[in-house]
């Protein structure tokens, strides 16, 4: 019995297909990863950390952000992520897609955790203007952040809504509780 061998695509050829499709797909050195759907929560959650950065960047000029149907190129012609959440040098949006992140947030599912944690975050590290990483679970108050310190990546991590994430690059702060704004948490055995 034979292997089937899947189709591999050229960038030109992926955006193209992204253009058209109703579904999303991470391109990855020519395989298409389709995007699963997400949650009310995790949108909610996305939407809290976006609106906390529209706020922030009508005084902090230079830099933008996009929210869930933007690629992020990680690596040239050969990766294209769709972050939840990614904040960029303003020089890094090539309309189709963006470079030059200095921030990327994603929000943490079952389907889409182990791939954050490790294959993403290896590679989102390889980015020379990436100052955090943040992963943020929806399921109980927790956010896990990494911090580039010189060469290395320090991590820290916050359980309590009273808690804030300390953001130095952009000279600001977040509070768990603007990140988990609205969000109904299950109380655990429930």
């Amino acid at each position: 019995m034979g292997t089937v061998v899947e189709k591999l695509y050229s960038v030109d050829e992926y955006f193209t297909l992204e253009e058209k499709s109703e579904v999303r797909h991470e391109f990855y050195y020519g395989e298409l990863i389709e995007m699963p759907g997400e949650t009310t929560t995790a949108n909610l959650i996305a939407l809290n950390i976006a609106f906390f950065f529209k706020a922030l960047f009508r005084q902090l000029k230079g830099y933008a952000f996009f929210a869930h149907d933007v690629k992020l190129m990680v690596m040239n012609n050969r990766v294209y992520r769709y972050p939840d959440l990614v904040v960029i040098h303003q020089k890094g949006d090539h309309k189709k897609y963006v470079t030059d992140p200095v921030l990327i947030v994603e929000v943490l599912s079952e389907s889409t955790e182990n791939i954050d944690r490790d294959k993403k975050r290896l590679e989102y590290f390889g980015l020379a203007s990436l100052q955090y990483y943040l992963t943020i679970h929806q399921d109980e108050p927790i956010v896990e952040i990494y911090s580039r310190n010189g060469k290395s990546w320090q991590f820290d991590f916050y359980t309590s809504l009273e808690e804030v994430v300390r953001l130095p690059f952009f000279e600001t702060e977040i509070a768990l509780n603007d990140i988990f704004e609205g969000v109904i948490f299950e109380k655990k055995g429930e």
